[in-house]
């Protein structure tokens, strides 16, 4: 793809230089650390690779804003687990907070290992707090970009990191189809801690007085944000930041591992002046579009993109954006940040390294095409995957999650029903955004264009006291009195309690029997090519899904519900369709992902609460470790209901 790149690699690392944080405030990630070292030697030879990851609580201001989080080995994004396909890799969680903690390995099979896949309550009791430590031991099987993060909201208080896996097999290679390989993290931040967003929001008073997600205060990429501390009130403390920094050599390509990292917000992703190559999609490597402005990003997705820097550019700078979609969104907080910056220089191979934090900003502009406003995926048939695979045309079987908002009776728990607005059907060319067509926007707030210039906000009243603002942009109705407002699968509004994992129900010793009142539940007795119905019954929210323990292909999408006569209109690609694990269900739509189910286990769909089982047969025949089942015992009171969808 570019030009064989391998002798001049121990120059270019004397030049090579990233700074992510000035003054270092508390949970700031050491500068070079995702910037991924060509030493790293990648092979075929197995070995056993140890970790720790320390969780403890402490204060940071990742956006100028000081608040309490949650920081991985005291910083935020938490450390670089790096490896080779089939390496043993054993990492040990130590949970110094006050609560319970498990890490899911978002992406990561967990081929034969099922308990070692995050979710309490679903695979594993919790780590206990106040120093409990639990090791996760398993065997790599996969290659490509994955992250590490707690299966449940402590990731938007800092619980998260990156995990890069290598191999010999991969067609993307080091020296040959780009130089440098760097790791970005982009999320949403927010200045309330979850607990608190998590609580209101499962409360008839809402969130702000809303029941769907939050508006985020601001956008970080590699853990650092900027937001305008005008609008901090006199009891706030905030400080001014500077975006983290890159320093790239002309004449190379380099390749940019994005994280979605977030909560919330879906990403537009871009480089002033320079255009994207796409090579890579929730580790699947990619014949992707190539020469596109902006790329869009869900939360948990991974893309990799490679940037040009010619040598002509020697001694230039400009920005890398990473861009909230507010139109998403069902209101927005006056005091938004929507647009985290990284500074890219590009330096000559031969000059020193400069350690010093350069203080010039770039003068560059974003991209003057206009965006087309859409909440949606990439263009799946824009993603070709190197490596194909064909999926048959026909299935032995297929089962459905049907998801939609709603309320629940405080007093019964019973659903409380609420007449939807009509979905509007959505054309085929809108079912998912193509890259190409990827363009700046500025939201539409009460039907009028508001720009948002870089580093520029009105003037607030927050010193003297007064909150920021909401911009209610629709959505949902209000909580009506006496419910509670819920995500419903299968009509099942999912309950989740930690000490009470369903695949201890399902393993040797457990009761044989799983509770599918409380949770979704989909059953795939035998290993087959199966098709699982993932249908959106939102007219007005989209919403993102993840599959745990095993890739999607997804052969068609289709409008409304998957009923026999939609099903029959479908055009179906199973020539080499795309397969990922995280992607966006549009409102009103359905998605028709074909499954392999060769891997035994309990898996868990989110963002909504629901669980797929998998050969349980095979279930009762594992062997789960002694030191998994311990977790279960380290329990005081009564097991506890951990989580509402």
């Amino acid at each position: 793809m570019i030009l064989n790149f391998f002798w001049l690699v121990i120059l270019w690392l004397n030049v090579f230089e990233a700074v992510l944080c000035e003054h270092r405030p508390r949970a700031c990630a050491p500068g070079n650390q995702y910037i991924l070292s060509n030493k790293f030697q990648i092979t075929s030879e197995r070995q056993v690779r140890k970790f720790k990851l320390v969780v403890t609580n402490t204060t940071a201001a990742l956006d100028g804003f000081w608040r309490p989080v949650l920081a991985i080995n005291g910083q935020i994004p938490g450390p670089l687990i790096e490896a080779n396909e089939g390496d043993h890799v054993e990492i040990t969680v130590v949970n110094q907070l006050d609560s319970h903690l498990t890490i899911h390995w978002h992406g990561i099979h967990q081929n034969g290992t099922n308990w070692e896949d995050g979710p309490s309550g679903i695979t594993q009791c919790p780590i206990p707090p106040f120093g409990g430590l639990y090791t996760y031991k398993f065997t790599l099987k996969q290659y490509g970009t994955y992250c590490t993060s707690h299966f449940s909201n402590l990731k938007a208080d800092g619980v998260f990191g990156p995990m890069i896996i290598h191999s010999p097999r991969d067609p993307l290679k080091r020296g040959v189809d780009y130089d440098r390989d760097i790791v970005l993290m982009v999320a949403d931040w927010y200045h309330d801690i979850s607990s608190v967003i998590v609580t209101q929001l499962n409360s008839n008073q809402g969130y702000r007085n809303h029941s769907t997600a939050p508006s985020p205060n601001s956008a970080i990429i590699n853990g650092v944000g900027t937001w305008d501390c005008r609008f901090a009130t006199t009891t706030q403390r905030c400080r001014k930041t500077f975006p983290p920094q890159f320093s790239l050599v002309a004449g190379s390509k380099t390749r940019f591992r994005l994280i979605n990292a977030g909560s919330h917000a879906m990403f537009y992703v871009s480089a002033d002046n320079h255009t994207l190559n796409v090579t890579e999609a929730d580790a699947t490597p990619v014949y992707g579009p190539t020469g596109v402005h902006r790329i869009t990003f869900h939360n948990g997705q991974r893309y990799s993109i490679i940037v040009d820097t010619p040598l002509a550019e020697a001694g230039t700078s400009f920005y890398l954006r990473a861009k909230m979609n507010l139109n998403c969104w069902a209101w927005v907080a006056s005091d938004v940040q929507d647009t985290g910056l990284a500074i890219i220089r590009v330096v000559h191979s031969g000059q020193q390294r400069n350690r010093r934090l350069r203080k010039d900003l770039p003068t560059t502009q974003d991209w003057a095409d206009r965006s087309d406003e859409q909440c949606m995926d990439l263009d799946s048939n824009l993603l070709v995957p190197i490596i194909p695979v064909r999926v048959p045309k026909t299935v032995t079987g297929s089962q459905t999650m049907a998801a939609t908002f709603g309320f629940r009776s405080i007093a019964t728990g019973v659903r409380v029903p609420v007449a939807p607005a009509p979905a509007a059907p959505v054309s085929p060319a809108a079912l998912s955004t193509p890259a190409s067509l990827e363009r700046k926007f500025h939201p539409i707030i009460n039907k009028r264009q508001v720009k948002i210039p870089v580093f520029q906000r009105p003037p607030s009243l927050g010193r003297n006291g007064t909150a920021p603002s909401i911009i209610d942009q629709g959505g949902p109705p209000p909580t009506p009195a006496g419910t509670e407002p819920r995500f419903y699968v299968n009509n099942i509004a999912g309950e989740v309690f930690s000490y009470q994992a369903t695949l201890n129900d399902l393993a040797p010793g457990g009761s044989g029997v799983v509770n599918t009142s409380r949770m979704a539940t989909v059953f795939y007795n035998t290993s087959d090519w199966q098709d699982l119905y993932l249908v959106n019954l939102d007219s007005g929210l989209d919403h993102p899904f993840h599959l745990h323990g095993m890739d999607m292909h997804i052969v068609a999408v289709g409008n409304g519900t998957p009923t026999p006569e939609n099903l029959r209109n479908l055009t179906y690609r199973t020539e080499n369709p795309l397969r990922r694990d995280t992607f966006l269900v549009k409102g009103g739509t359905f998605l028709v992902a074909r499954i392999l189910t060769d891997l035994p286990g309990v898996w868990m769909m989110v963002r909504f609460l629901g669980q797929v089982i998998v050969q349980p047969d095979k279930i009762r025949q594992f062997q789960i470790p002694e030191r998994t089942r311990a977790l279960c015992d380290a329990h005081n009171g009564p097991k506890g209901l951990t989580q509402y969808g």
